[in-house]
């Protein structure tokens, strides 16, 4: 495993640039043949949030605010990561099986597909968090310093969205069903998640199992400047640890099948 690991992490080391280059290439093409084009990456979450905002902020809930957050800053601040999280587990897992062809026709690892796939969904992020912070400040809450976290928010959305692609693009390539099971989880995992409703708990406890909890729960910390991150460091290195194995455990079945990807298609 640490073998493979470091044989992936060299390969993404020397394909930086290639990857920053494919991942804008990516961007651009998904909305070449659009009027509106990129705006799409905006206006189409927009509207989620405005859907969610009127089912859950007035219809089940009333109006009430979240403790004394108002509810859309409090929706806000946690479905903005997840329309990152949510699109790049997707296609980060279907990235190998549906651009394979494109490794035949140029030179490059493999395992650099999924991670300028994930790469091409940072940006429409960056302009949501961009847009988030206007929201807050709209509404008079200030992040503070904690908007110091956000390096490390990114960073740490980065490494496991990869670490997980990594595992996930493998098994869809090898098990068709396998991504059809995973969409159906993803759904599913939108409402186990604190974006609209605060678990608590053993409850919270069996949730917190997913890494994904800890981001959400990181992003609204920041963006509502409360001290969440720095509350619960050792919830932080269950994160990274479970991400580091996911890392190892994908390395290893990516290196030792990537040979036969291409008898998969």
């Amino acid at each position: 495993m640490i073998k493979a690991s470091k044989q992936v992490f060299i390969e993404l080391w020397e394909s930086l640039y290639l990857i920053l280059r494919l991942s804008v290439y990516e961007t651009k093409s998904r909305y070449s043949m659009q009027y509106f084009g990129y705006l799409w990456e905006i206006i189409t979450p927009i509207i989620q949030i405005a859907i969610y905002w009127l089912v859950f902020g007035f219809g089940l809930r009333a109006g009430r605010d979240v403790g004394d957050v108002p509810f859309l800053p409090w929706l806000v601040s946690g479905i903005v990561p997840w329309f990152f999280f949510g699109p790049a587990i997707v296609s980060g897992s279907r990235s190998v099986f549906s651009k394979i062809a494109l490794v035949s026709k140029m030179s490059f690892p493999i395992s650099t597909i999924p991670a300028y796939v994930i790469l091409s969904e940072l940006y429409r992020h960056v302009a949501m968090v961009v847009i988030a912070f206007i929201l807050m400040m709209a509404f008079g809450i200030s992040e503070g310093w904690n908007i110091l976290f956000l390096p490390y928010l990114l960073f740490s959305a980065l490494a496991f969205l990869y670490a997980f692609a990594l595992l996930t693009s493998a098994l869809a390539t090898i098990i068709r069903d396998f991504q059809n099971l995973l969409s159906q989880i993803i759904r599913m995992m939108l409402y186990l998640l604190p974006i609209f409703w605060q678990p608590s708990g053993k409850l919270e406890l069996i949730l917190m199992a997913n890494p994904l909890y800890y981001l959400v729960e990181g992003y609204r910390s920041m963006f509502l400047g409360t001290d969440w991150i720095m509350q619960n460091l050792t919830y932080g290195l269950y994160f990274w640890g479970f991400t580091l194995v996911t890392f190892l455990i994908g390395s290893a079945i990516h290196v030792r099948f990537r040979r036969y990807f291409i008898d998969y298609i």
